[in-house]
């Protein structure tokens, strides 16, 4: 009959991954998607810090008998872990209300008052709040929907990305490790040592497994050590032995990084980082590559080691002084860390403040204000209910915003997702909170589901609120995009360009694991100061790579010093960048060479000034001036683009239809000067198709009748 209990938590699972099935993306998406399915499908090396789990991982799931295209397999293997991450949150929080009393952690037995003696905190009672299985099952289903429904959670399950297998990983790590510590409590001491502490040693495997997927599975770190030293500190000699047998355990699921260097010296299609040997290895795990933007404001790092100093500080005070403590205290510490937290933060710079202002506004469209309240109420509740499950969730909480608003990348809400999950927490124990003051009027088990099944359904509101914002269903827009980018470049050209989020990533796949244009050599700018990409360009663009070897050498020296840290001659640099540039362009005259229009807008680096640069649909074409007529390209073609126009729902929608609008607006104009004014008229419509009222195609369609 126990077994049956875990019904409630599958079917959570079983009803979210249905509804991520509706939803799913059927193909590539922004950002990263394209190169980690093709690294996935080819058992390549992805960027830092390389993710060789979900590598092994997804490429098993390419091989799978399911779908028809191998990006279809790993975006429905988001939804299957974050389906799975749904089904351990509901063990976890189910775990938190059967094992979580006041009684649990014995506070103090009230004593007289007296002129010698100072009395406890009248406000804590030795007494246990009893919460009915029936509601323990359906308020965990409840939060678990809700967390499943939340617009980030959601999102990671539509497509192919690393979070899925993290939130799965954070779901787990945190219901072994509470596990784990209320064995402690129970001061087991039956069977073998190893026996009696399974759940540490669980633990750690997983999470050196999980490190191997995502290093901000370091956001638990904390909560985990905090609570950890103040469970087994009492016994130091079986603390020691615990620690290595940890550690062993932790090496064990942390070995499969091994993939990256013993892969990489085999030579693979796909090779970022190219981490053949001890220092590339380090380099790649570590995400050297991106390490410039994670506490890159200044004063960041002291600021945050404040904080989270604060943050640990009172949640050890609280821990160690809950028996004489008074019990309001516990809350009063939370909202303590949110005054300062918003003081410091509001004195910071603008990237911290701009990520900040994102997460505190991303909360209302993540659970929607009524689910949001809730939660408070949930804090209020889980601060009188069990210090050490409070406290670790005040410090999973805090530990990830604090870290997370120092990151300056524009997608940060991923990095969000361990806040979410707590809040998730909370808005479970905020419906707890209402069980208990209506528990009077709840008498009978018919009564209690009635209540449990209504507090489920309340998970349908975020469930409507973010239906339409996460359909990916229909989404084809990357796609378009690089098809649309494909058609534009003529057989075996050159493409240089750093817009990886919106095709170049998606260009991986299409070549790499699709054969789509093999011909088309595709250069991103950006990686071009990175000394792995040369060897990635020699591998799979030989031909290019060889015109361009002597440029090419005499910049690596100095990306040598760059990238180690050694003084290096900018002026140097900069200008050897820019022969290396200008030979892809000019040492290779029997390929027609292209450009994207944030290369042409940045005047800072510019190369192949001999070039004269042309709008030619979606691109820039680079012509040598000895073979312009008037200006004019005897062979300009107009190209029928097919793409969905898209509603600018965040910044990566917004940007692909303004590359649309911006380059076919360009384009048109460039055919008008020719005479060619009906075809100039197909690409204004286009334009104005992308981005209704673009001014620029208003114009033109309005001054030359279009």
């Amino acid at each position: 009959m126990k077994k049956l209990t875990y019904i409630y938590g599958i079917a959570a699972g079983i009803i979210a991954f249905a509804v991520y099935i509706m939803t799913l993306a059927p193909t590539v998406w922004f950002i990263d998607s394209g190169e980690l399915a093709a690294v996935a499908t080819t058992l390549g090396i992805a960027h830092p810090t390389g993710y060789p789990l979900f590598t092994i991982i997804g490429h098993i799931f390419t091989l799978l008998p399911i779908g028809s295209s191998e990006i279809y397999r790993l975006n429905l293997m988001s939804a299957f872990f974050c389906s799975l991450g749904i089904f351990m949150f509901w063990m976890l929080i189910r775990f938190f209300m059967q094992n979580g009393t006041i009684a649990e952690d014995k506070p103090a037995a009230k004593q007289p008052k007296s002129k010698s003696t100072k009395s406890p905190a009248a406000a804590i009672k030795e007494k246990v709040i009893a919460i009915p299985d029936i509601i323990v099952y359906t308020v965990s289903g409840f939060a678990a929907l809700v967390l499943a429904f939340s617009k980030t959670y959601w999102a990671a399950a539509n497509s192919v990305e690393v979070y899925p297998l993290h939130v799965f990983f954070l779901a787990a790590l945190m219901f072994v490790f509470m596990k784990a510590v209320s064995s402690t409590k129970r001061n087991i001491t039956e069977g073998t040592f190893i026996t009696q502490n399974k759940y540490y040693l669980i633990f750690a495997f997983l999470l050196g497994l999980s490190f191997t997927n995502h290093l901000t599975t370091i956001l638990l770190a904390p909560a985990c050590l905090t609570l950890f030293f103040y469970t087994n500190v009492y016994d130091k000699q079986r603390l020691y032995k615990l620690l290595g047998f940890m550690v062993v355990c932790f090496v064990v699921g942390f070995s499969v990084y091994l993939y990256l260097p013993i892969r990489a010296n085999m030579n693979p299609t796909l090779i970022w980082g190219n981490p053949y040997n001890f220092e590339r290895f380090y380099w790649h795990i570590t995400g050297k590559q991106f390490s410039v933007w994670i506490f890159s404001a200044k004063g960041s790092i002291p600021a945050f080691l404040l904080l989270m100093g604060i943050t640990v500080g009172l949640a050890v005070c609280g821990l160690v002084k809950q028996k004489t403590l008074n019990q309001a205290m516990h809350f009063i510490f939370f909202i303590v860390v949110c005054v300062l937290g918003y003081l410091l933060i509001s004195g910071s710079s603008e990237i911290v403040n701009t990520q900040f202002k994102k997460f505190s506004a991303s909360l209302w469209g993540e659970f929607g204000t009524g689910l949001v309240l809730l939660s408070v109420l949930g804090i209020y509740f889980l601060s009188r209910f069990n210090t050490r499950i409070y406290y670790f969730t005040f410090l999973t909480f805090f530990g990830c915003l604090f870290y997370s608003i120092n990151y300056d990348i524009n997608d940060i809400y991923s990095y969000f997702l361990l806040a979410y999950i707590t809040l998730a927490v909370w808005i479970g124990f905020g419906a707890v909170f209402i069980y208990t003051q209506l528990a009077v009027m709840l008498k009978t088990n018919i009564q209690r589901l009635a209540f449990g099944v209504v507090v489920v359904l309340t998970s349908l509101i975020a469930l409507n609120a973010n239906y339409a914002g996460n359909d990916e269903s229909k989404n084809h827009f990357v796609e378009e995009f690089t098809m649309n980018v494909f058609q534009n470049a003529e057989p075996n050209s050159i493409i240089i360009s750093s817009q990886w989020d919106f095709w170049v990533s998606a260009s991986w796949y299409f070549h790499f694991v699709k054969n789509i244009r093999p011909d088309i050599v595709v250069i991103d700018k950006e990686l071009l100061r990175r000394s792995w990409y040369f060897k990635f360009l020699e591998n799979n663009y030989p031909e290019v790579y060889n015109n361009s070897r002597a440029e090419i050498e005499r910049f690596l020296p100095e990306l040598y010093k760059f990238e180690h840290d050694i003084p290096y001659d900018t002026r140097s640099i900069m200008k050897l960048f820019e022969e290396m540039m200008t030979s892809f362009v000019k040492n290779n005259p029997n390929r027609r060479s292209y450009i994207t229009w944030e290369i042409e807008q940045n005047k800072n680096e510019p190369f192949a000034q001999d070039f004269i640069r042309i709008p030619d649909g979606l691109l820039f074409r680079m012509v040598p001036r000895d073979q312009l007529k008037n200006n004019q390209v005897t062979d300009y073609k107009v190209y029928d683009f097919k793409f969905t126009p898209a509603a600018p729902k965040d910044y990566y929608y917004e940007t692909l239809m303004r590359s649309y609008a911006m380059m076919l607006t360009a384009s048109a104009s460039y055919l008008i000067t020719a005479g060619r004014n009906d075809d100039a008229k197909k690409y204004i419509e286009l334009s104005l198709a992308a981005v209704p009222n673009f001014p620029q195609a208003l114009e033109l369609k309005k001054k030359y009748g279009l």
